[in-house]
């Protein structure tokens, strides 16, 4: 089974995320009008996986929001994947009724 390997794309949702992303990664890792999966254009920041978890946990502290996007390599598309890195804890907390308990998955 061979390993598979991925590049990893930020797309800053403003300006100021904008200026924090291009500080942290080089201007020739920036890409004009990139057509994604979904046939829509954007402007995306290609940056190494360690960067991308790092910028995702130091998102409130920085006040910075982006999208992040994968492509398969060699050849696949550019497609979204912030779902991803969302937090399950950070959702609706149900609440124990009474006599009833919920297993946790």
């Amino acid at each position: 089974m061979t390993k598979r390997s991925y590049e990893w794309f930020l797309e800053p949702r403003n300006n100021h995320s904008n200026e924090v992303i291009s500080r942290n990664i080089a201007e020739e890792n920036f890409s004009e009008n990139v057509i994604c999966a979904d046939g829509q254009s954007r402007n995306l920041w290609r940056c190494p996986s360690g960067m991308v978890f790092m910028l995702w946990r130091s998102r409130s502290n920085l006040k910075i929001t982006f999208r992040i996007f994968v492509r398969q390599l060699p050849n696949g598309k550019i497609r979204n994947c912030t779902f991803l890195f969302k937090n399950e804890k950070s959702g609706k907390i149900r609440k124990k009724q009474k006599g009833k308990s919920y297993a946790k998955f």
